[in-house]
């Protein structure tokens, strides 16, 4: 290679730095030629307007979504893939621009499933959670660097997330091919063979650790409890819910006892923590807020309602383990899309 063609885009990755279009770590230089062919496998024109963040009167067209893509490193072969999440990324419901600002510092979680994982190879089996594997980093990168571009205002608002934590770097997760409940979009509506982008806002995953019970009510007992640790966001009021991660060691045995239906009613109804002991550390408010609907004395339930729980199928053989992945509290809704 030419000397000064390196010298050259060494340069123009250190400028993107130095103006701000980075997450932290190095980007592809948004040249007009590869960002061209980023718009082409989209579907879009560049001056197209994809979507608006109407309280910060912000406009996003399509040439900026495509700079993001080819920024984060993707390739092409996503196009179908990044327009989809791009129109979930943009719908108000997910409320982009709040998962910016937060205190809590919530990460988008962009989970895949479908025949879309294997078309595009995306890791779902070992690591699942953090895959070292260009489909899942970048476009889990991507969805991340809308985020900090668009919901951050141009510069408008910055972060405020007292931690945060590491999937604000790249949080994508996808499903098993294969799966013993359903792939899962069909959670949210979406047909038995589609591909599907589901967006939301969450915390990091806490890991879920049972080696020793041999049914599966043991195994969603641990999982529960795991969703009622006093140190649980979703006390105060319950307004986010859960993603739990279901490996195949500890699917097999609660697949012998449970279908997906059932373990939601079985956590709903056993995952519950005494009010009065929530009060004592500090987790209730003592003049709470009526929405938070408080019953002192009462069982208080992490969730509101069922529909707040959901299950994904990933993870490798060889170790009985899970994971709960909390939902920020300030995103009421899951984005599911299907991949045309």
């Amino acid at each position: 290679m030419d000397p000064m063609t390196t010298y050259a885009t060494l340069e123009d990755i250190e400028n993107c730095m130095e103006n701000g279009w980075t997450d932290g770590l190095p980007v592809i230089p948004p040249y007009g030629s590869l960002v061209d062919e980023m718009l082409e496998a989209m579907g879009w024109q560049g001056q197209d307007v994809i979507g608006e963040i109407p309280n910060q009167n912000i406009v996003v067209r399509a040439e900026k979504a495509a700079a993001t893509a080819v920024m984060a490193g993707c390739k092409t072969e996503y196009g179908s893939l990044l327009r989809a999440l791009t129109e979930g990324l943009l719908d108000p419901k997910l409320n982009l621009s709040g998962a910016e600002v937060t205190t809590g510092g919530a990460a988008i979680l962009v989970i895949v499933s479908g025949p879309v994982v294997e078309q595009l190879g995306f890791e779902h089996a070992t690591n699942a959670l953090g895959a070292n594997c260009r489909a899942n980093a970048t476009v889990g990168r991507f969805a991340q660097m809308m985020r900090y571009f668009c919901g951050r205002g141009g510069g408008v608002l910055q972060s405020h997330g007292t931690i945060g934590h590491p999937g604000r770097i790249s949080f994508c997760i996808a499903e098993h091919p294969q799966t013993e409940w359903g792939p899962y979009h069909t959670q949210y509506g979406l047909p038995q063979g589609a591909s599907a982008i589901s967006l939301m806002s969450t915390e990091g995953p806490n890991s879920v650790n049972n080696h020793y019970g041999d049914t599966g009510e043991q195994i969603l007992d641990t999982i529960g409890d795991c969703l009622c640790h006093y140190g649980q966001t979703a006390w105060y009021y319950r307004s986010g819910g859960f993603v739990v991660v279901i490996p195949p060691d500890h699917m097999e045995l609660i697949s012998k006892d449970f279908s997906r239906e059932q373990s939601v009613d079985y956590i709903y109804e056993n995952a519950r923590r005494q009010t009065d002991l929530l009060a004592g550390v500090g987790r209730i408010a003592e003049v709470p807020i009526e929405y938070t609907e408080v019953k002192r004395g009462a069982m208080r339930s992490p969730l509101k309602n069922r529909e707040q729980l959901s299950f994904i199928e990933c993870g490798a053989k060889g170790g009985r383990f899970s994971a709960v992945i909390p939902r920020w509290v300030g995103s009421t809704h899951t984005v599911c899309r299907q991949i045309v």
